[in-house]
């Protein structure tokens, strides 16, 4: 058995040094739970795990097929980005830099990624299936649209724009065909936010200049080489502009006279279409599509604008029902899994299955504590609700006994995945076939056997320092009862049995 990191050059012993020196992990606790543990790149060839169902797209990048996820039968999305022999090189740091992008992401209105291989081919990314199709669609048959279901869809784009802002990311190809409808209810839309292969982290008060983007959304800065993150704010006001009026702001026989157009800032909402439309949603768009991004509104204040405040849109998303709120939050401070592989597989099948309705009820109650959208729960914001709404004894001190169980990442706040771990009834996790898929995450050899290797494979990926082999062996030594080194179906599942007895 050995640390995390090894090497194995023995000529390279400066190296070797280096890494003995580094600090390592004595303390369980400090662990971080987090996506970089739970989404890996997986071993063999993608159609050993998925059966092709159908293909939804295709294009310069490869194709994306609905699939059938073989041992649970779930519906993912499968997007094969092929790989190109001219520039190998810039090619694959585009695709890992999508995948570490969207590893990062812990947003409800942000797809997810479950995992990722790499053939000789191509890299596939295994990604949530959304059965809408693209709001592109939908428009093409739709639209225009009421403003009420517009300001809906667009209130979920902000809040995705708003989270990838406040983590320093810009997507710079916000378009229709980018956002998927993932269901439909009634007459509301939930939607998510795709492709992130043109995305960028990107650093304050310094500028962009690669010109990337779509001909109809792109912002006129980017047209010019210096730009920043509100580029994809331009994009957003396109949207709405075609949602409530179905035609684009900026048209042309050619991207070149769209383009020209763009680089005016002129469009027109003296048409037709726009007679029945409120002045706050005509406002909002012109705040919108402003030439100059330092006067171009924020995500957030995007947000707040009285458009959205005059449809009352944030009451028809957060949870409403107070039996509700206080059974998450009782379900929060019963929530106490003692063992750091406890944590962790609650935070994959958390991640993993967000299609059951029980998360998409925990994701309401979120928005309650998540006053503004920025997808994630400050001690402020959480202390509002205790105060105001579920009238908390003691809430400072239970709000500060919640962050240290559920901050798995220390970082100050709790994000979406976090809080549904420890809001939702445990009891949905200890069904056979839901551990079971649990259970071959960490079997990576499929020997029915779970062997410190394999934990140390899980445990050492996202990590800021390196954990030690005394904090492996603990943890592979609290749940194997008999001793014999490895962790079996048998104890995996008496393991997680223990966390509804809580």
């Amino acid at each position: 058995m050995g640390n995390c990191l090894t090497v194995n050059n023995k000529a390279d012993d400066k190296i070797s040094n280096m890494m003995k020196q580094k600090e390592v992990i004595d303390d369980e606790s400090l662990i971080k739970v987090n996506n970089q543990i739970i989404v890996n790149k997986i071993q063999g060839a993608p159609l050993e795990h998925y059966s092709q169902v159908k293909k939804l797209g295709e294009g310069s990048y490869g194709i994306v097929w609905k699939v059938e996820h073989i041992q649970t039968g779930l519906h993912r999305a499968m997007k094969k980005i092929v790989k190109n022999p001219k520039s190998k090189k810039d090619n694959e740091q585009d695709i890992l830099n999508e995948i570490e992008i969207l590893k990062k992401m812990d947003h409800p209105n942000i797809v997810k990624i479950f995992e990722f291989f790499n053939t000789k081919e191509g890299y596939y990314l295994i990604t949530e299936y959304c059965s809408g199709g693209e709001l592109f669609q939908e428009i093409v048959d739709k639209a225009p649209f009421t403003e009420a279901i517009a300001a809906s869809i667009m209130y979920q784009i902000f809040s995705a724009v708003n989270y990838c802002h406040n983590i320093n990311i810009i997507h710079r190809d916000l378009k229709p065909e980018n956002i998927l409808i993932e269901r439909l209810d009634g007459k509301k839309y939930f939607i998510k936010i795709i492709d992130f292969g043109t995305a960028k982290i990107y650093e304050k008060n310094k500028n962009e200049k690669k010109v990337i983007g779509s001909s109809y959304y792109i912002a006129p800065e980017v047209l010019t080489e210096s730009y920043n993150q509100k580029c994809d704010l331009w994009s957003c006001g396109v949207i709405l502009y075609i949602l409530l009026s179905g035609k684009p702001p900026f048209a042309g026989k050619s991207d070149d006279v769209i383009l020209e157009k763009i680089r005016i800032g002129k469009y027109n909402m003296q048409i037709k279409e726009f007679d029945n439309i409120s002045n706050e949603a005509k406002d909002l768009i012109q705040k919108l599509l402003e030439k100059n991004p330092k006067k171009r509104l924020s995500a957030q204040e995007a947000l707040k604008h009285n458009w959205f405040k005059n449809l009352d849109i944030k009451s028809t998303i957060i949870e409403s029902n107070l039996d509700k709120i206080k059974e998450s939050l009782i379900n929060i401070q019963k929530y106490n899994p003692k063992l750091k592989l406890q944590q962790v597989v609650i935070a994959y099948l958390v991640h993993n299955i967000p299609q059951l309705q029980i998360m998409r009820e925990a994701y309401k109650v979120f928005l309650t504590y998540d006053e503004n959208l920025d997808g994630k729960i400050t001690k402020q914001e959480m202390l509002r609700v205790f105060e105001k709404i579920l009238q908390v004894k003691n809430p400072k001190t239970e709000v500060e006994e919640i962050f240290k169980k559920l901050d798995n990442d220390n970082n100050g706040y709790i994000e979406y995945e976090e809080f549904v771990r420890a809001s939702i009834n445990k009891e949905i996790f200890v069904a056979d076939e839901i551990l079971q898929f649990a259970f071959n995450f960490f079997d990576k050899d499929s020997s029915g056997q779970i062997t410190f290797d394999e934990l140390k494979a899980i445990f050492c990926v996202g990590q800021e320092k390196e954990v030690s082999e005394k904090v492996l062996k603990k943890i592979l030594d609290d749940i194997d009862t008999d001793k014999n080194e490895q962790i079996s179906y048998k104890e995996f599942k008496e393991m997680m049995q223990k966390i509804i007895l809580i």
